[in-house]
């Protein structure tokens, strides 16, 4: 597995345009076999979504390597993730960050990020059975410094930009129509945040959102 993970790396990830270090250094440190399903352990470094139980899966690498990147997580970043999933990203965003909420609306999945969180020894993370738009009883005293939601959204969810730090940055999927696409959201405190369109993806979509009015691109 130490060979799958290092040509991940290398044949996916750099060659898909990736070139922040701490993003190879956090894919190296977390093993992503530990976080996939027993039965998709061969297949846990191919340059596929793994499946998950409940009907979601996990993001391609290279998704993943992407987001990460235009994260760019710092040490003392506080971070939400809205859907754990099996907590391979929780984990990967815990390898910069100071600590990391992640929410998760399956009990099954939460207990299983949980587990495998638990499992290899990571404790800045902190996984909550909620539905990942009810953040208002687990936003802390101070504003999230980063937010990454690991599904597709119709519109940008304004309320998870309102618990943004001043300078904060959001990652989503934003789904309309035929089209899916990731993007930044950095917010600015003297003007509307500045949405930037990082690539074009196929992202299933987070369950059970609330509709919010659009921003304006």
């Amino acid at each position: 597995m130490r060979t799958a993970r290092a040509n991940m790396i290398e044949n996916q990830i750099r060659a898909g345009g990736v070139h922040l270090q701490s993003v190879f250094d956090a894919l190296d440190a977390i093993c992503r076999e530990d976080f996939v399903p027993s039965s998709c352990r061969a297949y846990a470094y191919a340059d596929m979504e793994i499946p998950l139980p409940c009907g979601e899966n996990m993001l391609a690498p290279l998704t993943e390597a992407r987001i990460l990147q235009a994260a760019d997580i710092r040490r003392n970043d506080n971070v939400l993730e809205i859907g754990s999933g099996s907590g391979y990203m929780a984990a990967l965003l815990s390898h910069g960050a100071q600590h990391v909420t992640t929410l998760e609306i399956e009990p099954f999945l939460a207990e299983t990020a949980a587990n495998n969180l638990a499992n290899y020894g990571i404790g800045n993370v902190t996984v909550v059975c909620e539905n990942g738009f009810s953040t208002e009883p687990y936003a802390p005293e101070h504003p999230f410094d980063v937010i990454v939601l690991s599904g597709a959204v119709s519109v940008i969810p304004e309320p998870l930009v309102r618990h943004l730090s001043p300078n904060g940055r959001m990652l989503f999927f934003l789904a309309e129509n035929s089209w899916c696409r990731a993007c930044l959201l950095q917010k600015n405190p003297a003007t509307e945040p500045d949405i930037r369109l990082l690539f074009d993806t196929a992202v299933k979509p987070l369950r059970e959102q609330p509709t919010y009015s659009r921003f304006r691109f």
